[in-house]
C-alpha cells in the first residue's frame, strides 16, 4: 500500500470496522500507522466515533422510575422474608 491516495481508500473502507475492533492485528496496525501520519484519514474516523457516540446515547435505554425500582425492592424483600 505504498500510494498514500490507495491507502486512505482503503482505510475509509474500513473504518466501522476499525472501531469495532473486528479486523486482524496486521490490518489495524496498518490503519494505525496511517492515521498517524494522515489528518484527513484521521479526521473522518474522529467524526465517525462522534456519530456512532451519539447514535448510542440517543439509543440508550430510559432509566426505571423511582416508584418501579422501589416496588421491586419492596416484592424482592417480601419474598425473602417469607423464604426465610
Amino acid at each position: 500500500m505504498a500510494d498514500y491516495s490507495q491507502m486512505c481508500s482503503f482505510v475509509m473502507m474500513r473504518i466501522n470496522a476499525f472501531l469495532d475492533h473486528e479486523l486482524d492485528e496486521k490490518v489495524a496496525d496498518q490503519m494505525r500507522v496511517h492515521l498517524s501520519e494522515c489528518e484527513e484519514c484521521l479526521n473522518e474516523v474522529e467524526i465517525w466515533t462522534m456519530i456512532r457516540t451519539k447514535v448510542k446515547e440517543a439509543h440508550a435505554p430510559d432509566p426505571a422510575p423511582v416508584s418501579l425500582l422501589e416496588k421491586v425492592t419492596a416484592r424482592i424483600q417480601a419474598l425473602e422474608q417469607d423464604s426465610a
